[in-house]
């Protein structure tokens, strides 16, 4: 059996229904903020209430950076990049085991990993019947039942999980798992 062919996958993570609370709820203080500085205070409180409202602005665009990303599936790996246009260090395909999908509902998200966005963090073990093995790969869990991941989890749903071969797993949550899923698959073999 030969090699197959080296990926490139372009995918993206879009905010869930969480994530645009936090960016909206965000934002909504930032302007308040800078509502009430400019028509109450006084002197140096209004540059302070508006140095705080943009602080609070930035907050809330950082938040729609780490949730909002493009990412790039190729030889090398999975490379993140935050709002789609700042990169982060590649998650190299040499850790990469396999690669399989795994739901997660959106009432157990935030007890599965915790927060959402661009992260490292520890990841409750999958129940049995959420992972979904593909084609040619077996079902694969580490046995633990809380698990170090690096994730970049937008929403609940179909994510990708990677399991990692020196303890570390990757959990990524694209507009199109099954593709992104495929492209990584690809990209493992390709590597062999």
């Amino acid at each position: 059996m030969s090699r197959p062919e080296a990926p490139f996958h372009v995918g993206r993570t879009t905010p869930g229904a969480v994530g645009w609370t936090r960016i909206g709820m965000s934002a909504v203080i930032g302007v308040g903020i800078a509502g009430y500085a400019i028509a109450w205070a006084r002197g140096e409180t209004v540059v302070l209430g508006l140095v705080l409202a943009l602080a609070v602005l930035v907050y809330a665009f950082w938040s729609w950076m780490r949730l909002a990303t493009r990412f790039v599936v190729d030889v090398d790996g999975v490379t993140v990049s935050l709002g789609g246009f700042l990169p982060r260090p590649a998650w190299p395909v040499a850790d990469f085991r396999t690669v399989q999908l795994r739901r997660i509902p959106g009432e157990s998200l935030g007890v599965t990993v915790g927060g959402l966005g661009w992260r490292r963090g520890r990841v409750i073990a999958p129940e049995s019947g959420s992972i979904e093995a593909l084609p040619g790969r077996k079902v694969f869990t580490t046995g633990e039942q809380r698990s170090s991941y690096r994730l970049m989890v937008s929403r609940p749903g179909t994510l990708v999980e990677i399991i990692g071969r020196e303890g570390t797993h990757f959990l990524l949550s694209p507009d199109d798992p099954r593709a992104a899923a495929e492209a990584i698959d690809q990209a493992i073999r390709a590597r062999r």
